[in-house]
């Protein structure tokens, strides 16, 4: 298989290609192959060559990679489409529209289909080693999560790969949307501004098994002997727009429990082992469903149905260990896998399927159903309209990033 890439020299066949005293093509500059302002931008070019293809462009080490896709890309995850993994590219070139003449490489008409930004899931130099490219765009028609992959045999003439969309939030099928023909036109002459923000989406729960849960963002890691919880950001405004969850803090404690071959060890956010002080709770989460992992949530006790701090401490201090109910809310990590670039709904909806089995004595309560509220309007029109009985604060999770 021929390869498209010398690492030595990225923009050798790219220049070995063309005559820049014919073509009006972006000659490479002395730092179009410097990695130092490395902004990560993608870039999608609808080229009129002999035939109509879509010529897919990702900004890494200081050049653009470049795969010709002939259908261009879709929404729909049951779509996919054929890539040709090319020559590198210039940055320069992700701006480039205009006709290429006649006689000359690639010779017809090219436009900018669309423009933003790549986030790649894991390392994307070992993703192109192994032929298994995980990423996230933030374009102006396209977004979410999408995957390259390489189908080409050693002996294949062409690098050929595999261009599709991942399930998430943004996918959707072909018969219900099509891209390439719902929006054709030049972003250089119709700008369109971020599709995240013209069209923010909720991210979508994934329940009981019925949809793939997507962990591609899951790292290999062993099981940390500590792990920091996230906590709350104190910001001056409530945010305009893009897709939030609201979080109840309940009056009780953060706690976080860790699992190493199905011993479970209790510890405060301040980094205090409490599993002599809770055993009870530490043997029934030791009935977990998991070899290892850490659990995030919050340990309270219920009077008629509401938290009550008093009542907590007093079950903390006392006999009464058994009224204590721990609302789990997050699963940064799970046997043998780093999940904390995962996004949240995807971590909760796997912990909610781990959760289908309740034990005695103590409750292990999903609060991804019971306790999160989901708005798709900006927090500001609906903040003030939210109330919650015993309830400290609220705090908000952007919906795809991060929680610890």
């Amino acid at each position: 298989m021929a390869s498209a890439r010398d690492p030595t020299t990225p923009l050798a066949r790219y220049q070995k290609k063309r005559d820049f005293l014919v073509t009006p093509e972006p000659a490479p500059s002395a730092a179009s192959a410097s990695a130092g302002d490395e902004r990560q931008s993608f870039v999608v070019q609808k080229h009129w060559a002999r035939r109509l293809h879509y010529d897919f462009r990702l900004q890494l080490d200081g050049v653009l990679l470049s795969w010709a896709v002939p259908k261009g890309p879709c929404y729909d995850p049951k779509e996919k489409r054929m890539a040709i993994h090319m020559e590198d590219h210039p940055v320069e070139y992700g701006g480039f529209e205009g006709t290429i003449p006649p006689k000359q490489y690639g010779a017809g008409t090219v436009m900018v289909w669309d423009r933003g930004t790549w986030e790649p899931v894991g390392d994307p130099h070992e993703g192109m080693k192994a032929g298994k490219l995980v990423f996230r765009l933030h374009g102006e028609k396209l977004a979410g999560l999408w995957e390259l992959v390489r189908i080409s045999k050693p002996d294949d003439r062409q690098d050929q790969w595999m261009l599709f969309k991942k399930r998430d939030e943004w996918a959707q099928p072909l018969a219900e949307y099509d891209v390439i023909k719902a929006l054709p036109d030049s972003l250089a002459r119709k700008p369109l501004g971020l599709i995240e923000e013209r069209e923010p989406k909720v991210a979508k729960s994934v329940r009981n098994g019925d949809a793939e849960i997507d962990l591609s963002a899951a790292v290999p890691a062993p099981l940390p002997a500590k792990l920091e919880p996230q906590r709350a950001t104190l910001a001056s405004s409530l945010p305009t727009s893009g897709d939030w969850i609201t979080e109840t803090k309940l009056d009780g404690y953060r706690m976080l429990a860790r699992i190493e071959k199905g011993r479970v060890r209790l510890f405060t956010t301040g980094g205090h082992d409490w599993t002599r002080k809770l055993a009870s709770l530490a043997a029934e989460v030791e009935k977990f469903p998991v070899s290892s992992a850490w659990l995030d949530g919050e340990i309270v006790v219920l009077k008629d149905g509401i938290p009550n701090f008093g009542a907590l401490q007093d079950a903390i201090d006392g006999a009464a260990n058994q009224e204590i109910v721990y609302f789990l809310f997050d699963l940064p990590y799970l046997d043998g896998k780093d999940l904390r670039n995962v996004p949240l709904w995807a971590r909760r909806a796997l912990l909610s399927q781990l959760l289908e089995v309740r034990v005695s004595g103590f409750a292990l309560v999903r609060t991804l159903r019971r306790h999160e509220l989901r708005y798709s309007k900006p927090p500001r029109d609906w903040v003030s309209r939210v109330s919650c009985s015993n309830a400290t604060t609220h705090g908000m999770n952007r919906e795809g990033r991060r929680r610890g």
